[in-house]
């Protein structure tokens, strides 16, 4: 149990250097406090905002510190509840940025949205646009426009059996009627986002990321060898 004053002093005397994943650089890393602040809620909770600076990027993290007022003591009295919220929100824990470059913009702008509405709390939103952002990686695929959903994935050949079954089995990727109360989103929660979430990032990193990666390595690996045979036919010349 502590006063105001004293949970400041802890603040500003325990809390220097942490060790936390920063969402800027995605690094799990010192972060350093630099200024805090707290504000009490009518119920008498005290919140503090903590600013930190990711020392490998350099970028402000804010962090929120709460304690509780307990309930029955007219007096102030705080129980310490901890660290509660993280600004700004780690959006993605599937894919990095270098991955994402290799996303077509049209698709990765529906997914980016998808994340968005993850982070707060909005199911709905969130699994309309991952079933969005999933049909149009299938259009661009090959897929035909015109059919549903799940008949876009019957209809690819180059979508492997496992793909294909696992789809089948996200609630969410049925069938979407043309009224609100045909589009399975009626009674969605964090698991079926989660879900979602989980196979959009494998079907991207599968259809997308990786088939790019490899004509990278492929490119890169036959430059060096084009470049080193070049120059071993300069050196035996020069003998």
């Amino acid at each position: 149990d502590m006063k105001l004053k004293e949970a400041r002093e802890v603040i500003n005397t325990h809390v220097k250097d942490l060790i936390e994943l920063c969402p800027h650089c995605g690094a799990r890393a010192h972060i350093e406090a630099l200024w805090n602040e707290c504000h009490k809620l009518r119920n008498r909770d005290v919140e503090f905002y903590v600013v930190f600076r990711c020392k490998p990027c350099c970028k402000l993290i804010l962090k929120t510190f709460y304690l509780r007022q307990k309930p029955y003591s007219e007096d102030e009295n705080l129980d310490i509840k901890g660290w509660d919220e993280m600004f700004p929100v780690s959006l993605d824990d599937q894919l990095n940025k270098e991955e994402k470059e290799f996303i077509p913009p049209e698709i990765l702008l529906d997914y980016q949205e998808a994340l968005k509405c993850k982070a707060i709390a909005a199911s709905r939103a969130s699994c309309a646009m991952f079933r969005r952002s999933l049909q149009g990686a299938l259009v661009k695929l090959g897929a035909d426009p015109r059919l549903e959903l799940i008949k876009q994935i019957e209809s690819l050949e180059n979508l492997p059996k496992d793909v294909k079954d696992w789809a089948h089995q996200i609630r969410i990727f049925g069938n979407w009627g043309a009224h609100p109360d045909k589009d399975n989103l009626k009674d969605v929660d964090g698991s079926d986002v989660a879900e979602a979430h989980d196979f959009m990032s494998k079907f991207l990193l599968y259809m997308f990321i990786m088939p790019e990666k490899v004509k990278l390595s492929r490119e890169k690996r036959e430059k060096k060898a084009n470049g080193g045979g070049a120059n071993a036919g300069q050196a035996k010349k020069g003998q």
